[in-house]
């Protein structure tokens, strides 16, 4: 008979173990509103128009009204998620559990004055910045 070597059974047993065990694995995303079209650097502080922004970067998420003007809002929230459990079969006591997420969002806000004419721009870039799951 032939003999089993030592690392080759090791690797069987850790395999087996494995396979016993009961798990999960959740992977969630989510996003909220719509990236941003356009570059905010084109945008002229007293020239460009409402309806500059508005063709360039669409209908804005939100409109705030103030007393000197409005404000355009835009905003793109991302969000992943991911998790693995590993539960013990017989008691079903969880033995292991790792998550990992990520939340980052990207943000442009445009001011006008009273005519419809762009007086400040902020823009935040975030959603870039996440590693892949």
């Amino acid at each position: 008979m032939k003999q089993i070597d030592g690392r080759y059974f090791r690797t069987l047993v850790i395999v087996a173990g494995v396979a016993l065990l009961n798990g999960g694995c959740t992977i969630a995303r989510w996003y909220a509103g719509v990236p941003l079209r356009g570059d905010p650097a084109v945008l002229v502080k007293g020239q460009s128009t409402k309806g500059d922004v508005l063709e360039l970067f669409g209908p804005p998420t939100q409109i705030t009204h103030q007393t000197d003007g409005d404000a355009f809002i835009y905003a793109y929230d991302r969000w992943n998620y991911s998790s693995l459990t590993v539960v013990e079969p017989i008691t079903g006591q969880r033995v292991f559990t790792y998550t990992r997420g990520f939340n980052n969002r990207d943000r442009l806000v445009v001011l006008f004055d009273y005519f419809g004419i762009v007086r400040g721009v902020a823009v935040e870039h975030a959603t870039q910045q996440m590693p892949p799951l």
